[in-house]
């Protein structure tokens, strides 16, 4: 382990929480800021166990009060954090996935009451099915939300202009809820 000297640490970064700020709207605050050496690795980070990965990035904070219920944002980018270890008595490593945060939507039903929250899109597999006398896509994603946000398999969310169907969802993980969404088009 190499000695991590403070002229390192020096990229500003936020650290996020996630708060109910209105009646049914969740959103990233940042708590406070904090000085990181931040490096883009080569890697693929798999932060979600049913999607396809993202680009890693490996951190190195010092120590402060930080879980992977917490995100990152640094030079605008979406942090999602993914393990956090100790790297000495001073510091601590950091693994996570620069993503895109995006506004989500659920609509409101006779069971479900409308609500807006952050979540992350990763791909999970497009299928082609030909039907006479028109072709049809089923498009399949995997909709990453943090770990409050629970979604009822059926319901549909709004994201990126369009509306999906929660279809499966994913919620053993204790810091996050995935959950496979799907919609189809006519080609």
């Amino acid at each position: 382990m190499a000695y991590i000297g403070a002229g390192k640490l020096d990229q500003p970064l936020e650290v996020l929480e996630l708060h109910e700020t209105a009646a049914g709207v969740w959103e990233w605050v940042a708590l406070r800021r904090a000085w990181a050496q931040v490096e883009q690795t080569a890697k693929t980070n798999l932060f979600s166990k049913v999607g396809v990965g993202a680009r890693d990035a490996a951190i190195v904070l010092r120590r402060q009060s930080i879980t992977l219920h917490n995100a990152l944002r640094w030079r605008g980018q979406h942090l999602f954090l993914t393990a956090i270890t100790q790297r000495d008595r001073n510091h601590l490593d950091v693994a996570a996935a620069l993503v895109t945060a995006d506004t989500v939507r659920l609509r409101e039903d006779e069971t479900t009451q409308a609500m807006t929250f952050p979540g992350i899109l990763t791909e999970k597999y497009a299928r082609h099915e030909q039907e006479w006398p028109m072709s049809a896509n089923e498009l399949g994603l995997v909709l990453v939300t943090p770990k409050p946000i629970t979604l009822r398999p059926g319901s549909l969310v709004e994201v990126r202009g369009a509306a999906w169907e929660v279809l499966v969802p994913h919620e053993l993980d204790r810091y996050k809820n995935e959950y496979e969404i799907g919609r189809r088009t006519d080609l």
